[in-house]
Formats: structure tokens, sequence, C-alpha cells
């Protein structure tokens, strides 16, 4: 891609440089920590931070340019050229009005230089598990380019897209989002001919502000399918089950009868999940919790429509692993610690509490950090949870965090003895009480927002 393109693209102002000068996408870099040597710098700017400021942090590491805001402070290595002056030799710099703005436009041009099919994930929950199946999956026939972790946001999505290069052959995109609008951008960049929608739940409802906000959200996924591209949505859930197909084709999964994918027939056990679908192929997963069922579905819907057949779908999700801190199962000392700490919703956290309820232990134990990002709802779920929490047959309860005092009351307004609750200060002290109470034998679940770090529980414990 040469830096002229690029000044089309964003319409952007050459301030210095060559502009017949070659970049490769791959090397494009918001960080200028670890800039690539003949790489491009995009600085971006938020509330908090500036990327112009560490633009000659960028060159010293060897960019070969920098893409700037209006009010970028560059500095002599990248001077505008002066009349008669030679620009062979200088920093490429391009001046923009927003660098996020033009890191999107880069990647989407750069998306439609493949002629590749693109599956883009999003919903309410399971939106990695699911990302991270479908690759599984399909990578038994195609080479595929996914987003690493949960870069999915508008800086993860394009930055991931410009690692597009010609040996892959399809692509797997998570798309997040917390605002009205921001999946239809990413969608926008990366031009999905699939799209997979998890479910509808109650996570930023902070943002959304109901579940009709965040339907409303995710389905606009779907305005970006065209002929021959298809829908994969889970049949079960209220609203996705309402979705009439339009310019795209609609394949649904669950566990009722109207499904195109039905699965039945379910057992979970201590070591994972065996369950059939259509009453023909069995399937095991090394997972915990029947809500990943439904993630491994979405996985076969789609697998089935690349041509992936049944025994290389069967030996790929026999084979895939949680990520980490979703339902990972740690043992210690004889005792058995679910670690579902990377996030945590009214939904999670409920499939996580009937993973609990069904698990083989001789008692369960609960530790609940704050559910962040529920706007005005917040109190009334966290003790909606504590309710739940009662009738799971917990034998004990420790809560974390300001909100989480309401999860506890909920308990206790359910009949939960007093002498089973415990509201923690610090993740030490939540350690401590486990250290007296729990047993060989029993199961412990951590559960809690992202910014709540239940993880740490465990390096205490």
């Amino acid at each position: 891609m040469k830096i002229k393109e690029i000044i089309k693209i964003t319409q952007g102002k050459l301030l210095s440089g060559d502009p017949n000068t070659d970049i490769d996408p791959a090397t494009i870099s918001t960080d200028s920590r670890t800039i690539k040597c003949g790489g491009l710098f995009i600085a971006l700017k938020g509330p908090n931070f500036d990327g112009n400021k560490f633009v000659d942090d960028a060159f010293k590491k060897g960019a070969i340019g920098a893409i700037v805001t209006q009010h970028a402070a560059v500095r002599s290595e990248a001077e505008p050229p002066r009349r008669g002056r030679s620009t062979q030799h200088e920093k490429v710099v391009i001046r923009v009005n927003d660098g996020a703005k033009a890191l999107g436009q880069i990647a989407a041009y750069h998306r439609r230089q493949f002629n590749i099919h693109v599956i883009a994930v999003t919903g309410s929950n399971g939106k990695t598990t699911v990302k991270e199946m479908i690759s599984v999956v399909l990578g038994t026939k195609y080479n595929v380019l996914k987003n690493e972790g949960t870069n999915n946001n508008h800086i993860g999505v394009p930055q991931t897209l410009l690692g597009l290069n010609k040996k892959h052959t399809i692509a797997v995109l998570e798309l997040g989002a917390n605002h009205e609008g921001e999946i239809d951008k990413l969608a926008g960049i990366a031009g999905p001919t699939a799209a997979v929608i998890t479910n509808i739940g109650s996570s930023h409802l902070e943002f959304f502000g109901s579940l009709e906000g965040v339907f409303s959200a995710k389905k606009e996924i779907l305005r970006h399918l065209k002929r021959p591209g298809f829908a994969v949505l889970n049949g079960d859930d209220e609203y996705l089950s309402a979705v009439r197909p339009g310019r795209f084709k609609i394949i649904r999964y669950g566990l009722g009868g109207r499904n195109d994918h039905r699965a039945a027939d379910i057992y979970s056990g201590r070591r994972g999940i065996c369950f059939t679908v259509n009453g023909r192929e069995d399937y095991k997963l090394n997972l915990l919790g029947i809500h990943n069922v439904y993630n491994a579905l979405s996985a076969i819907a789609v697998a089935k429509e690349f041509g992936i057949g049944y025994g290389s779908i069967r030996a790929g999700l026999a084979t895939f692993r949680p990520a980490r801190m979703r339902l990972d199962l740690k043992k210690i000392k004889g005792i058995d610690i679910i670690n579902d700490s990377y996030n945590s919703n009214p939904f999670s956290m409920r499939a996580a509490l009937d993973v609990v309820r069904h698990y083989p232990a001789t008692t369960r134990w609960v530790v609940s950090g704050d559910m962040l990002e529920l706007g005005g709802a917040a109190v009334r779920f966290h003790k909606e949870i504590g309710e739940r929490i009662a009738e799971s047959g917990a034998a004990g309860l420790l809560t974390f965090g300001r909100l989480s005092k309401h999860t506890l009351s909920g308990a206790r307004a359910c009949g939960m003895a007093k002498n089973r609750l415990w509201h923690c200060a610090t993740h030490g002290d939540i350690a401590g009480v486990l250290k007296k109470v729990v047993k060989r034998g029993d199961v412990v679940l951590l559960k809690g927002s992202r910014s709540m770090a239940m993880e740490k529980v465990l390096e205490f414990f």
C-alpha cells in the first residue's frame, strides 16, 4: 500500500515524505512501544492520552512514517518540506482530523482487496468463545485470520484486518460494543459475508438503556449482509427468534424443536458436556456449562455452511479449551475452583450458577463481585442474583464491591443463613474466609466484572 493511497483513503494532508513510499499494512500500529522498523505509526487521541506525543519515539524505533492529528507537534525529523528540498529521505507525516477514523478507513480499504469470507460474531455473551470455536473448526479446512483475545473494538478490529494477507482464506472477527452505532461502524469496516449473534442479554444496560436497546445495537450487523450472505442466530432467544430473513439467509440453533441445528440428550459432568445434534451427530466438549452447548451449536452451524464435515467439526470441538478466566477449572489441594472472573453480568452469572448447581461436589460456594455497567437496574439485578444464589443450593456466599452488598441482602432475604454470608473488603479477606470454610471435595465459583479482578483471590488462596 502506497502512502498516496493512504492519503486518498483518509483525505489526509502530506506534511513530509515521499507519497510513493510503500507501507506493509501489517506494520501499521497505534502503539509506539511495539512499532516495527519500517512501520507506520497512527497517533490516537483520547480523554487521558495523546499519541501525538509519541511520534518521535516511534521514529526512533524505526517507523518510516506517522499519521497525526491537526494539533500534532511534529519535530525536526519530520518537518514539512521546504520548496526545492528533496522528500526522498524524510519521514512520512500525514495529518488527519481523527486518527481512529483513519485507522478504520485504511483497514476497510485493505479488507476489500481480498475476496474472502468474513464471519462477524457479536452478542451479549459468549462472543469470544464462539469466535474461537468457529476459528478452530474452520481451521481444519481454511487458513483463518481472527482477532486475538478480545481485540473487538474500534482499534482491535481494524488492527486485526490490517494483518490480512494472501495466505488467509477466511476471517472470523468478534465485534464488541457498549454504545449504539458501534457495531454498525465495525461491520462497515469488516464487510462481513456472514454474521453470528449469540444472544441478547443485560450487558452494558447503562449505555443501551434496555434489552430492546441491546437488540437494536446488536442487529446493526445485519444491515451489512447481502446475498448470498447468511446470519446464524440463537433461535431460543426471545429477540433473535423474531428476526426475519431479508437480503440474507437465516440459520437458527438452540434446544427448541424449530431450530435448524437442535441439541438434545445433553449430559453435563465434571469433565465436560456431551450432546447430540438433530438426533444424528454426537459431540463432546471439554467445557463446563450448558450455555457452551449453544456456543458449540453456532460454530457447528457456521462450519456446515462452509463445507466442514461432521468428523472434522467433532474433532475440532473436542480439542477446544476455554479461554483464560472463563469457567476455567483449577484444582487446589482437592478443592475445585471454577474461575469465571473474566467478566460478569446477570446472564453470564445465571449461567455460571447453573454450572455450580449441577457440579458434582460435596459443598458449593459462590464468590461474587460487582456486575458493572447495568445503569439504573444495577441494584435490582444484584438482589435478584442474590436470590438465585440462595435458591441454587450454595452453602455460602462471599461478596466483594459496593453493588454486591445488594447480592448479599438478596440472598439473606431469600433465607440464606447469616453465618454463611460474608461481605469482604479485599481479595485477601475473601481468600482468608475460604481457607477457613472450604474443604476437600468442595467447589468454589469466582465471578465478577473485569475491573473487580476476582482472579486475585486465587493468588491469596
